[in-house]
């Protein structure tokens, strides 16, 4: 089997085809403060806290999809395959930063209203 059989989901949506771009960054949420001694102290208050920098290029039916999911105000449950466990990992996540912009001459695709090239961040709460 290769990634590409272990689309990304959404919401229960299977997202389509594979993406032009995405680019992991977990983090790890930390505090640190220095104490009158000159000692550091340092909270981790979470490891592992998911962004992701996405692209797809989709039809104008996917397009409402991306749209309604970017102007969601509660939390979209996101499955995204984890290839250092060979599993599906749920995160419950945001999407930020959300752009279109329709693919130069293909407003005559046939079926569609155009191709579209979405770009979003996926931020984990």
């Amino acid at each position: 089997m290769k990634l590409k059989d272990f689309p990304t989901i959404i919401n229960s949506i299977t997202l389509p085809g594979e993406p032009i771009q995405w680019d992991e960054n977990p983090q790890v949420i930390e505090n640190a403060q220095t104490t009158e001694a000159g000692t550091d102290i340092t909270d981790i208050m979470r490891v592992d806290k998911l962004t992701v920098a996405a692209s797809y290029q989709v039809s104008s039916a996917w397009l409402a999809n991306f749209d309604s999911w970017s102007k969601a105000t509660t939390k979209l449950t996101v499955k995204i395959f984890d290839a250092s466990t060979s599993a599906y990992i749920t995160r419950y996540m945001r999407m930020r930063n959300y752009m279109k912009s329709r693919v130069q001459n293909s407003k005559n695709v046939s079926g569609t209203y155009g191709l579209w090239t979405v770009t979003f961040d996926l931020i984990e709460f």
